[in-house]
């Protein structure tokens, strides 16, 4: 299968769905997420805005990248709330090919499963993936819409911050993986990879560029990663020569 291509529009149904948001909200555990988890005049909500307008295959690894006189915290957390739409519109798209009886546990491949478990639920639980990602969703937005937690009238952010924010990275990663490894051939086949390859490498390039998931957690989609990351580095390769562009970045085989 083509899985690095980029193609980023193209005219399917799903594609259509994944792009907009909003297609499959039918749900009713979906419909608090049609709610912007941070209010649309804040500072963080418009860097949110400015990078995700400059976003396309080539620009990726550039547009996550710390500008210059932005705080690092309110920079991670602009960034959070396009990936977590990101995943929310997969999850969106997912809940069409993947139920219970298909997928009963969270898993990315055979022998990767994941369990769930937050504050008011410690133990991990098995769960199916569509619960998994109705968990996640409901969770990552009450989490992102936590005044305390991304605060938004520049007051300080709290010293969880990070850790909340590679927390729910790792787990959004689980998403991807779970798409790539069980369900890439109805995308595929709805001709939609390319946008989903964008919307990965967003991620990728992100928690690389903040070191907020290591590589034994990606490990599932390494080698696609690997590929990804390659890739980019070809391109800005190519641009170095020509006196367009920086030097490449280094792909370390260590955690990110």
């Amino acid at each position: 299968p083509d899985l690095i291509s980029d193609r980023c529009v193209q005219a399917s149904p799903l594609l259509v769905a994944m792009a907009s948001g909003t297609v499959h909200q039918s749900k009713t555990w979906l419909r608090a997420l049609t709610r912007q988890p941070v209010p649309a005049h804040t500072g963080i909500y418009k860097l949110h805005l400015q990078t995700k307008a400059t976003i396309d295959s080539a620009a990726v690894r550039d547009s996550v990248k710390l500008p210059q006189g932005i705080d690092r915290n309110e920079w991670i957390a602009s960034q959070l709330v396009g990936i977590f739409e990101e995943v929310v519109q997969l999850i969106n798209v997912l809940e069409d090919v993947c139920s219970d009886d298909s997928c009963p546990r969270m898993s990315a491949g055979q022998h990767t499963h994941y369990n769930w478990a937050d504050e008011a639920n410690p133990q991990p639980e098995p769960v199916s993936a569509p619960e998994y990602m109705r968990r996640l969703a409901m969770y990552a937005e009450l989490r992102l819409s936590d005044r305390k937690m991304l605060p938004i009238d520049g007051s300080a952010f709290p010293p969880e911050f990070p850790e909340v924010a590679a927390m729910l990275c790792k787990r959004f990663f689980r998403v991807y993986a779970h798409a790539y490894l069980s369900h890439f051939q109805v995308i595929q086949d709805n001709a939609a990879e390319g946008h989903l390859n964008c919307c990965y490498k967003h991620f990728l390039f992100f928690v690389m560029e903040f070191q907020l998931v290591s590589k034994a957690d990606m490990q599932p989609l390494w080698d696609l990663s690997v590929r990804f990351l390659e890739q980019d580095a070809k391109r800005h390769e190519g641009k170095a020569v020509n006196g367009s562009g920086s030097p490449p970045p280094k792909v370390a085989p260590g955690p990110l």
